[in-house]
């Protein structure tokens, strides 16, 4: 081969990767808006569905469920790996200790978990499940025994940390398929923040509105006893502080009615109540990451203590009703099998 043919050898070579690339980027590119856009139906969906009557609502809200995406996937990323629950663990993970006091209750929470149960007996489904555990931790205040130096010194006060409430959410076959699940629903949750707000500046508007109608028929009563004999009845300086207090009244209340109007006033308002929850997601769904160090029977232990003891990694949701200590975790069928027969 010569030279010259050589060279437009690597060049043809050069070119046709070039366009391969450009192919494979162009498709994941198609891939993502592909995706992006089924996001967006699901925002809009458990949202405000009305907003799909606004032009370009699609294009409007690709930045917010973009934005909305990352921090999903961020969060779901902090989650330590899923830890595998069954008797053994109980014996050797201090983590799976922790959340149970004995075995035999890890088995009745697997028992009771009817989510579990349904998964388990569908057909073809694998033998492990992976799931999102979440509970309630509480610290309570008790007195005990603690080493100081190599004292062994009695009554002294402590924090004993229990958890409880133990729910088993979204099984899944997989961790990966578990932690996709998660993502979306987190979107879903964010959406349904959004949908909470709009309903929340629906009743002000309503209640503003009720309250206007309310002070009208007021005035209008007032007004009507005025041209009536009800000025030889009572006192007229009375009744004219009334109606100023009324008319006072009314006015701040059509004001405020005003301002309450202006957020929900067209289809575009309602689309913004979306964005500034859906594209601004931190305020609303994040993560803490929770450190506790505790012996064996679940005494709160100083970073610094001699006393043996275990340093749990956890995390905890506040974005819900009330905190919950969350989980990832793993089981097979045949702890649940046991758990289910015991």
């Amino acid at each position: 081969m010569t030279n010259g043919s050589s060279f437009l050898h690597h060049l043809f070579d050069g070119i046709a990767t070039f366009a391969q690339q450009q192919l494979a980027e162009r498709r994941q590119h198609q891939e993502r808006l592909a995706g992006l856009r089924d996001a967006i139906e699901q925002v809009v969906d458990a949202s405000e569905p009305r907003i799909r009557l606004v032009g370009d609502y699609a294009d409007k809200l690709m930045d917010a469920v973009d934005a909305a995406l990352n921090h999903c996937q961020q969060l779901t990323r902090q989650l330590p790996p899923a830890l595998t629950l069954s008797a053994r663990a109980w014996a050797s993970d201090p983590r799976v200790n922790a959340f149970f006091a004995t075995a035999a209750d890890l088995r009745a929470m697997l028992s009771q978990s009817w989510s579990v149960r349904a998964f388990f007996q569908q057909p073809g489904q694998p033998e492990e499940c992976f799931a999102l555990l979440l509970m309630v931790k509480r610290e309570t205040g008790t007195f005990g025994s603690a080493l100081e130096g190599d004292l062994l010194i009695r009554e002294v006060r402590q924090i004993q940390v229990s958890f409880s409430e133990h729910r088993l959410h979204f099984p899944a076959a997989s961790e990966t398929e578990l932690r996709q699940d998660l993502r979306q629903r987190m979107l879903v949750f964010l959406a349904g923040r959004a949908r909470e707000r709009i309903g929340e500046l629906r009743a002000r508007r309503d209640a503003l509105e009720e309250q206007r109608r309310q002070l009208r028929a007021q005035l209008q009563a007032l007004r009507g006893q005025a041209r009536g004999l009800r000025p030889l009845l009572s006192s007229a300086d009375a009744d004219e502080r009334r109606l100023a207090t009324l008319e006072q009244r009314l006015a701040r209340t059509e004001q405020d009615l005003t301002d309450a109007r202006k957020p929900l006033a067209t289809l575009d308002d309602y689309l913004e109540q979306v964005w500034q929850i859906v594209g601004q997601p931190e305020p609303y769904l994040h993560l803490h990451p929770l450190s506790l160090r505790l012996n064996r029977l679940g005494i709160k232990l100083d970073e610094d203590s001699p006393e043996p003891g275990e340093t749990l990694a956890l995390f905890e949701w506040d974005s819900l009703e009330e905190q919950r200590i969350g989980a990832l975790v793993r089981f097979g069928r045949e702890e649940w099998s046991a758990a289910d027969t015991a």
